[in-house]
């Protein structure tokens, strides 16, 4: 089929043999079926060894002999027409001995790098282009019951354009409504909270009821699992799936992607990752960009290592003491500073990989190109471009989002050990430059006349000097960008011991606003009600502009605490309601979060590690806590500590002065 420029491609799933690519052209639909088997490569350190083996396999497969392209150079090896099984076998039958590339590659990511077709975009476009208006379809559905409580939705509530419907019934007659409503109005895109979830529960109803289920436009479905992992020091949990074909249902409770991107990033993250936004919406920002990289790989030619044998190189104790460093940190004196300028570098550490060509080749080569920078740098340009447009068009901020969290992550995945193109060494020499220039930016602020309160990572807390001065020799010095945001006043929060708080402080800009960072109101587990008291003083301290005139406050801030402590036991339960994140399947001694699992489990709720679970604490001594729907009371001493908590945070900005 040829392409014109009003093909907007914007779902490509799997097929057995291939992949289809679902087209929007005005009101016009289409499905293209496209033939894909990419096989894979291997390479031998002896092939002399091995000719028993290829002699097998090409009595079997196509064997054909290639030169392998990787990151490193290249290497003579074979191509093999067979899947992933085969590639396994053959690493077991040689001893893992042989190297393989390709083997779990997506069809549908190796089509789209292969042809320049763009997923979430129009044919042949640039993937880069933020500028791809979607003129899709849309439909909103949402159930009244919970489901991980209950297989029964409840009520249904559908809205598309300025249609509306309101399905009530048995479970059969809901499900036969809602899939012939979603038939009827064929919609592109359905927005639809906790679909994951129950995706599966009208699954197994269209097969109970013998139903056809719209949701999917052929009725084929792709199972994603369920499964919890460990990812950035917390345990995670990824809900299971009813993946549909020609169709885009995004679960927007679930989605990290849609909460941080909203549509147009979802298909930015699939145009930049060659897949479906089905599956772009349900990554996480850290499998994003290795997705990407594995897409600019492919598309460049590139061999992609299946099993990595270049995490670490063997170095000695004493070069692993040196080089095992985090990131530069100044500890901030406690309390409250006037006229204070926060200095941030933007996408500190990426720009770092481009400007210093930091990548696992280039460690022993530094005059080669490497390949991190070269797929880093538009990936920075068009954040940079997405940033500034944001600020007069709010239609940029999804996809700017989307870029931002991709740029966060990367860092982190050079010093995984399973990335595609990463390696510790290069995770170490990033941070090491880090350090390096966030000291020069230190030294340069003090010889123009400002003094740096605390640094942390990637920004600078300045008071005194010429603003302007500072930030054009460190952006000059650097060749990075930064961004000013200007303080009345700023309070740094103390830690346990009395000293300063690396990551907790709160302060009002000078535009009136109140910026807040690591303090109860930025805690999920806060209880609404505890939040709201914060809040309230929050806002009351912002009507000092004035540093000098805060101690004004002390009264009406302890008024606020001893109302809302005695507010406490008449408020609703709901607004008592704690939400954390279960790590254990178990826990080793019994506890609050031990509690919750058991009590959970009494509901016959099920809750894996990873997941969110909401409760109230009924008494704490005695480790009894209710769900969030079924509270029996509360402890008041436990919120009252929550609340006491909450408002000493606060008071520091009443009592602690360094002008």
């Amino acid at each position: 089929m040829t392409h014109v420029k009003n093909d907007f491609i914007f779902d490509v799933s799997r097929t057995k043999y291939g992949v289809d690519l679902w087209i929007k052209n005005g009101e016009t639909l289409s499905c293209t079926h496209h033939i894909v088997n990419p096989g894979f490569m291997i390479s031998f350190p002896d092939m002399h060894q091995y000719y028993d083996l290829l002699d097998g396999l090409d009595e079997v497969y196509d064997v054909t002999p290639c030169t392998i392209r990787t990151i490193y150079g290249t290497e003579e090896g074979f191509h093999i027409q067979a899947d992933r099984e085969t590639a396994l076998q053959i690493e077991e039958q040689t001893c893992y001995q042989a190297k393989l590339f390709n083997v779990d590659i997506r069809p549908e990511q190796f089509y789209c790098a292969s042809t320049n077709q763009v997923v979430g975009g129009y044919a042949n476009a640039n993937r880069f282009s933020p500028d791809q208006i979607i003129e899709l379809d849309l439909m909103k559905i949402s159930c009244s019951e919970n489901p991980h409580r209950s297989d029964h939705p409840g009520n249904i509530s559908i809205s598309m354009d300025t249609k509306k419907w309101f399905l009530e019934g048995s479970k059969k007659t809901l499900a036969d409504d809602l899939f012939t409503i979603i038939n009827d109005q064929d919609p592109d895109i359905i927005l639809f909270p906790d679909y994951d979830t129950w995706s599966g529960i009208f699954y197994n109803a269209a097969h109970e009821y013998n139903l056809f289920n719209s949701f999917s436009r052929t009725g084929i479905f792709h199972t994603v699992s369920p499964r919890s992992y460990f990812s950035y020091g917390r345990m995670e949990h990824r809900l299971g799936a009813k993946i549909p074909e020609g169709r885009i249902i995004i679960d927007t409770r679930q989605s990290f992607m849609y909460r941080e991107g909203d549509l147009r990033g979802i298909f930015l993250a699939s145009r930049l990752s060659g897949l479906s936004p089905n599956l772009a919406s349900r990554l996480t920002p850290g499998t994003l960009i290795s997705t990407y990289e594995v897409y600019e790989a492919l598309a460049r030619g590139l061999a992609v290592p299946f099993r990595k044998s270049d995490a670490e190189a063997n170095r000695n104790v004493r070069s692993m003491r040196l080089d095992y460093r985090g990131g530069y940190m100044l500890q901030p004196h406690p309390g409250i500073y006037a006229d204070v300028t926060q200095l941030d570098f933007t996408s500190f550490y990426p720009s770092i990989i481009v400007k210093e060509n930091l990548s696992p080749e280039t460690l022993m080569n530094p005059n080669s190109e490497g390949f991190l920078p070269s797929v880093l740098k538009p990936i920075l340009d068009l954040r940079q471009y997405t940033k500034l447009k944001k600020k007069t068009d709010p239609t940029y901020k999804g996809m700017d989002g989307v870029l931002k969290w991709m740029l966060v992550t990367c860092f982190g995945y050079t010093g995984y050990k399973n990335a595609r193109f990463g390696r510790i060494e290069v995770h170490e020499e990033i941070t090491r430059s880090a350090t390096r220039i966030l000291k020069e930016c230190i030294t340069l602020t003090e010889e123009n006349g400002g003094k740096v309160l605390h640094a942390i990572i990637d920004c600078l807390f300045i008071k005194g000097g010429c603003i302007d001065s500072i930030q054009k020799r460190i952006e000059k010095h650097t060749k990075f960008h930064t961004e000013c945001e200007y303080f009345d006043w700023v309070g740094f929060l103390p830690q346990n011991d009395g000293s300063g708080s690396f990551s907790s402080y709160f302060g009002r800009l000078t535009d009136g606003t109140m910026k807040m960072k690591g303090i109860s109101i930025n805690r999920r587990t806060t209880p609404p009600y505890v939040a709201r008291m914060q809040t309230d003083m929050i806002e009351h301290l912002a009507q000092y502009p004035d540093a000098r005139q805060l101690h004004h406050a002390r009264e009406i801030l302890h008024n606020l605490y001893t109302k809302y402590r005695h507010d406490l036991s008449s408020t609703d339960p709901e607004e008592l309601i704690i939400t954390r994140r279960i790590g254990k399947e178990k826990y080793k001694s019994h506890c609050i979060a031990q509690a919750v699992l058991d009590t959970y489990r009494e509901y016959n709720v099920t809750i894996e590690p990873g997941m969110d679970a909401s409760f109230l604490v009924r008494n704490e001594e005695r480790l009894l806590v209710d769900p969030s729907w079924d509270p029996k009371g509360i402890d008041i001493r436990y919120y009252n500590r929550l609340l006491k908590k909450a408002y000493q945070e606060v008071s520091i900005a009443t009592d602690n002065l360094n002008i």
